[in-house]
């Protein structure tokens, strides 16, 4: 039998059952539909919680914490506890000599009372709250805002988060009626560091009392995400300038970048074996959405699976039913192998249809859940344009 041949009278039978056709290619859509819904909608919010709330670091980039012991309530270094390693100078600088390693990012805490005044040319009058703070090395700053501007005597650049800004601008601007601000807005903006003292912790931990000018100079995804970031060498001298004299510096943690991801695994057993640790939570967090879209995936795959037995009762009925009209065209040539294709193809044009159905059906789902959102929820922190993410191989 010619494969034309074959072609038209496939067809044709499917016609002379138009209803169990339907039916069938119906199963199908729906079980396709429910399955790329639900897997598209996990990898929309895998995207945003790493991309924009744990903050995944570039693969090249892992983040060493000292080690800390969980006591429930309260989580206390290791170091400090146990006489563990603790994150001074001298183990930035071993750790700047692990093989593979190409530079490294420490990232000191200001850990001194602080507070912010000012903001009368933004909000019509000036406000105050108190203030943290994080020392970050400039060429780690400026591959986001670029070059910071040169010192001048008594101002202290700034870099805010943009987590921060998100935050301001969809939960607090609309609660208190303050303008919402842009990136572009906040350059330049200056306000006045109260150091030394702060509602929450008084003065304790400063040595004196101060204050000094500070200017908004960028916005980084580095910065400390409910506080602002300084330059390293500015945070040093205000816990110089201000603080209780220590006897040695500590680190809160060090980025460590990588020359190329294929060091990573080794640099991990370095950090580890040095009795420090490397901070997973980003790891973790998509092992855990990962994990959950998976569960909600076996919804799908259950809904494709009764379709799947669907279709093969109907071709088992619809063949019982043609026995005679299968003899027939054996008896006028048609050999065994034609009859097998012929069933073959009536499958194939009922999953090509299904599945194409499907894949129009959860286009439109995931369109019409993102407008819906878009006009019945309310402005929230990282909220996403889409809340679903359908990449070509799903």
């Amino acid at each position: 039998m010619k494969w034309v041949e074959l072609a038209r009278l496939g067809w044709r039978d499917l016609g002379a059952a138009p209803l169990r056709a339907v039916i069938a290619a119906v199963g199908i859509a729906m079980g396709v539909a429910v399955i790329i819904v639900v897997v598209g909608l996990g990898l929309g919010a895998r995207e945003v919680i790493l991309r924009e709330v744990v903050r995944e670091l570039p693969l090249d980039v892992v983040e060493v914490l000292p080690r800390s012991v969980n006591l429930g309530l309260f989580e206390l270094g290791a170091g400090d506890l146990l006489g563990g390693t603790r994150l001074d100078q001298k183990t930035v600088d071993r750790l700047a000599k692990l093989e593979g390693v190409a530079q490294v990012f420490p990232k000191l805490e200001v850990k001194l009372p602080l507070g912010a005044r000012g903001g009368a040319r933004l909000f019509g009058r000036n406000l105050y709250a108190d203030l943290f703070m994080t020392g970050l090395p400039e060429e780690l700053l400026a591959r986001e805002i670029g070059p910071l501007p040169a010192a001048e005597p008594g101002v202290v650049p700034v870099v805010v988060s943009d987590q921060l800004l998100e935050i301001y601008n969809a939960s607090v601007a609309p609660s208190l009626g303050m303008p919402r601000l842009s990136a572009a807005a906040l350059s330049g903006f200056e306000f006045e560091i109260v150091i030394g003292r702060s509602l929450m912790l008084g003065d304790r931990g400063a040595a004196r009392v101060g204050v000094e000018r500070g200017r908004i100079v960028g916005v980084s995804r580095y910065a400390m995400r409910l506080g602002v970031t300084v330059p390293l060498p500015v945070a040093e001298r205000l816990l110089g300038d201000y603080g209780v004299a220590q006897e040695e510096r500590t680190y809160a943690s060090v980025l460590l970048q990588a020359g190329s991801p294929a060091d990573l695994p080794a640099i991990r057993a370095a950090v580890e074996a040095a009795g420090l640790t490397v901070d997973d939570t980003a790891r973790r967090t998509s092992d855990i959405l990962a994990a959950a879209t998976a569960l909600a995936s076996l919804v799908g795959l259950l809904v494709l699976a009764l379709a799947a037995l669907n279709i093969a009762h109907s071709f088992f009925a619809q063949l019982a039913e043609r026995r005679r009209e299968l003899a027939i065209l054996r008896a006028v040539g048609a050999r065994q192998r034609d009859l097998v294709l012929l069933v073959e193809w009536q499958a194939l044009l009922l999953g090509l249809a299904g599945g194409l159905g499907g894949i129009a059906l959860a286009w439109l789902v995931a369109q019409g859940i993102d407008a819906a959102a878009a006009a019945w929820l309310p402005d929230f922190p990282f909220k996403p344009e889409s809340y679903f993410l359908l990449p070509g191989w799903l």
